[in-house]
């Protein structure tokens, strides 16, 4: 405020003074909004009239005004924006306009939070809305069941179904819109969006023909396209505390994985050791005894056909789990396992143990390194690895447990020398108190 002297009034006033430079930057920053280049919609006539069916069935109160974009890229793959809502959806297709992925940037790692909720429905309790709005989108699929989840106040539902013989995981929410899709036609581990984008063979799931499939060459810094790039999947480091050497193997769905042995290095002499390891995207840990023949031993992995089927899209669902306790134990560290025939499997630590059985001359106490996974609700798998004087020999135990308590029955099977052999079954008894 400044003080100023009137001549007609003979006073003083106070008047107000305007800073020029913070007027300028207000001025300043209006011509700056007003300027703003607005998203323009991509030109209608440029969208084929397919995709525009498509968008209009699989985008609730579609507009044509939303197509943000509209992309031919050089792989053929067509992209197309849309959005009005303050949130994107993306659209890939084919040369024939058919969708190989879709995603919505409002939503996050819906696979892992469909996992969490393993209580799948029949299709018959799918809303109608939701059901007309995924024959509409999808006219070939055939649908087998269905997850719901909440997410923010939205209901989302995840479709399991088939289009042509693969398995797809469609998410629509609860307006009939179309929120995830992708489509993966060799079960690698790479949309098939993403395979034509990179100049790989959607319809092979190994494009350089080097036993390892290009999801994981993708993920383990190999190379889909090189065969003498391979992926690293294969990690090993020495438990000092329990004397075993412990191989960690990086897996993928539709192939089974294997450790190999070979006592010289030679290109001959490799054998098997133990079954082999369904893949599951997940890190596979086998473990070696430490001591005696492994000083010699060489080690590779093999990578085999898993068992043929639905090839699937998608991580595999959770197994519905059972409203049996069967009361398995997360860990056997200090427990024993009591088997038929005699015999008791004493584990020390987390990684070794001893098989120990009774004789005429006394007990027999053979060492063994081992590792203990649960694959189902009532059921786990133990494989106990011993050192023999020709290797090594593996024994796998099956273990399903009764209700309540901790036993049940087994089923055993020995590898020895690249040989398997049944190894015979029956009941066993656990301790559950360490």
């Amino acid at each position: 405020m400044v003080l100023r002297y009137s001549k007609m009034s003979n006073e003083f006033r106070w008047i107000g003074l305007i800073d020029f430079r913070y007027l300028l930057s207000s001025v300043l920053i209006v011509i700056t909004l007003e300027n703003s280049p607005p998203v323009m919609a991509a030109p209608p006539e440029e969208i084929p009239r397919v995709i525009q069916d498509f968008l209009e069935g699989a985008v609730a109160d579609f507009k044509t005004e939303g197509v943000r974009s509209y992309d031919n890229h050089p792989s053929g793959i067509i992209c197309v924006e849309y959005g009005l809502d303050g949130y994107t959806s993306t659209f890939k297709f084919d040369s024939e306009y058919k969708l190989l992925e879709s995603s919505n940037d409002r939503f996050k790692d819906l696979n892992e939070t469909f996992e969490d909720n393993g209580d799948r429905l029949p299709l018959l309790r799918l809303p109608m809305v939701v059901e007309h709005a995924l024959r509409r989108t999808f006219p070939g699929l055939e649908g087998i069941n269905f997850l719901k989840i909440v997410i923010r106040g939205d209901y989302l539902y995840q479709i399991k179904g088939v289009i042509d013989s693969v398995g797809v995981f469609p998410v629509i929410d609860l307006k009939g819109q179309l929120v995830q899709y992708s489509i993966d036609r060799d079960g690698d581990g790479l949309g098939d969006a993403y395979e034509l984008i990179c100049g790989l063979d959607p319809n092979d799931s190994d494009s350089d023909n080097d036993g390892f499939p290009d999801g994981l060459e993708d993920a383990k810094d190999g190379d889909p396209l090189d065969s003498k790039v391979l992926p690293k999947i294969l990690k090993m480091y020495h438990d000092r505390d329990s004397k075993v050497m412990v191989i960690t193997v990086s897996t993928c769905r539709g192939k089974n994985f294997f450790l190999e042995v070979n006592s010289t290095g030679s290109n001959e002499g490799w054998q098997k050791l133990g079954e082999s390891v369904e893949g599951d995207g997940q890190d596979k840990e086998f473990t070696i005894p430490s001591d005696g023949f492994f000083i010699h031993a060489m080690l590779r992995v093999g990578v085999e056909e898993g068992e043929q089927g639905l090839v699937m899209n998608a991580d595999k669902p959770p197994r519905k789990k059972s409203n049996k306790n069967c009361n398995v134990p997360s860990t056997l560290r200090g427990r024993e396992i009591t088997i038929s025939q005699g015999k008791r499997l004493v584990f020390r630590s987390n990684r070794r143990g001893e098989m120990v059985q009774g004789g005429e001359r006394g007990n027999m106490v053979v060492p063994f390194s081992y590792t203990f996974s649960k694959p189902d609700h009532c059921k786990a798998r133990l494989v106990l690895t011993f050192t023999t004087r020709r290797g090594f020999e593996t024994m796998v135990y099956e273990l399903t447990f009764v209700t309540k308590g901790g036993s049940g029955e087994f089923i055993a099977k020995k590898f020895g020398q690249g040989r398997k052999e049944n190894a015979g079954k029956g009941n066993f008894t656990i301790s559950m108190n360490p």
